[in-house]
C-alpha cells in the first residue's frame, strides 16, 4: 500500500491550522490553580482535574498530528524530510504542554522504531536512545513534582515504574470491577454515557494508586483482563491481543507500509506491558489513529515497501 500525497499534504496544513488550539489550551491551563507550579498546572489540565476540561486533554488534532508525523517520517523523499521534523516538534510540543510522561516516551519509541526500520539507525544509536529518553522522562517527573533530580529519587521512580508492578498486580482481586467489564470494554462504557444512554460513568484511564505494601499506580497489562472477568480473562483477551500485535508485526515484515506505520505506533505498547495494558483502555484513541492513517493509504493504492 502506498500513499496518497494529496491527502497527506491535507493533513500536515490541518495539522498546522491547528497550533493555536494547543497554544489556546496552555493559555487557559496557566490561568487556574495558581497554587500550583506551572508544570502542574498543565499536568492538572490536561487529566481534567483543574478548571479547563472535566475529563482528560487528548484533542483530536493531537491524533492528527501523530498520524501525519509517521506518514512523513517513513517517506524517503529528502524533500519532506522538512516536514517530518515540524510534526515531530508539534507532537513534542504537546506532549511538553500536556506535562505527559507518556506521549515524550512514545513519541521517542516510536522514532526509534521507524529510524531503525529504514536502516537509518542501529543498536548502538537505539542504546543512547533509550537512556537518553529515559533521562528526558526522570527530569520531566521532577519538573512536574518541584523536585531536584539527585540519585535517591531517580532510582525511586525507576523502583516504581519497573520493580513495583507484579507487586501491585498481586493486591488485585479477580471480578472486582464494580460494572462487569468495565476496563476491558471502556469504549462501550464511554460511549454509552456521552449520548446519555447510561448514566455510568468509564473508569478513568489513569489507574488508582496504592500505599501498600507498595506506592504505585501500575499493575501490568494484565490489570483489565484480571480485576474484570479474572484468569479467565487473561487466557481469553491476552491471546487475542497477542495475536493482533503478532499479525501487524507479520504485515509489517512482507514489506507493508500501513502496517509497518501501525506497527511503529504500538511499538510502546508492546515495550511497556509490564507497566500496563494501553490498547483496551485507549481504544478509541487507537480507532482514530487508525481511522486517519489509513485514509491516504485507501486512496493510494497497493504498493509494497522496499526491503
Amino acid at each position: 500500500m502506498q500513499v496518497d500525497t494529496r491527502i497527506r499534504e491535507i493533513y500536515f496544513w490541518l495539522s498546522l491550522a491547528c497550533i493555536p488550539l494547543l497554544i489556546a489550551f496552555v493559555f487557559h491551563a496557566l490561568a487556574f490553580n495558581l497554587d500550583e507550579s506551572p508544570a502542574m498546572r498543565l499536568r492538572l489540565a490536561a487529566l481534567g482535574k483543574g478548571q479547563t476540561a472535566g475529563e482528560p486533554y487528548l484533542p483530536f488534532y493531537y491524533v492528527l498530528w501523530l498520524a501525519t508525523y509517521l506518514l512523513y517520517l517513513y517517506d524517503n523523499d529528502n524533500k519532506h524530510r522538512i516536514r517530518a521534523i515540524i510534526m515531530g516538534l508539534l507532537v513534542l510540543s504537546f506532549a511538553i504542554a500536556t506535562m505527559s510522561k507518556f506521549l515524550i516516551l512514545n513519541l521517542g519509541v516510536m522514532t526509534m522504531v521507524v529510524l531503525f526500520h529504514k536502516g537509518v539507525i542501529r543498536f548502538r544509536h537505539l542504546a543512547v536512545g533509550a537512556a537518553s529518553l529515559v533521562a528526558v522522562l526522570l527530569a520531566l517527573h521532577a519538573i512536574r513534582q518541584s523536585r531536584n533530580l539527585n540519585g535517591d529519587y531517580s532510582a525511586f521512580l525507576v523502583e516504581q515504574y519497573v520493580l513495583r508492578n507484579l507487586v501491585a498486580f498481586d493486591t488485585l482481586q479477580p471480578f472486582s470491577s464494580e460494572h462487569w467489564g468495565e476496563n476491558v470494554f471502556r469504549i462501550f462504557y464511554a460511549v454509552s454515557h456521552r449520548l446519555g444512554i447510561s448514566s455510568v460513568e468509564p473508569v478513568d484511564t489513569i489507574l488508582p494508586w496504592i500505599y501498600k505494601p507498595v506506592c504505585t499506580n501500575t499493575y501490568t497489562c494484565m490489570y483489565p483482563f484480571f480485576k474484570d472477568f479474572g484468569y479467565w480473562g487473561i487466557a481469553l483477551f491476552a491471546p487475542v491481543l497477542g495475536g493482533l500485535t503478532g499479525w501487524v508485526y507479520k504485515r509489517r515484515q512482507q514489506g507493508d507500509l500501513f502496517f509497518s506505520m501501525l506497527y511503529a505506533y504500538f511499538s510502546t505498547m508492546l515495550v511497556f506491558e509490564f507497566d500496563g495494558e494501553l490498547f483496551f483502555t485507549n481504544l478509541a484513541g487507537n480507532i482514530k489513529f487508525i481511522l486517519l492513517l489509513s485514509l491516504p493509504f485507501l486512496f493510494g493504492g497497493y504498493k509494497k515497501t522496499e526491503e
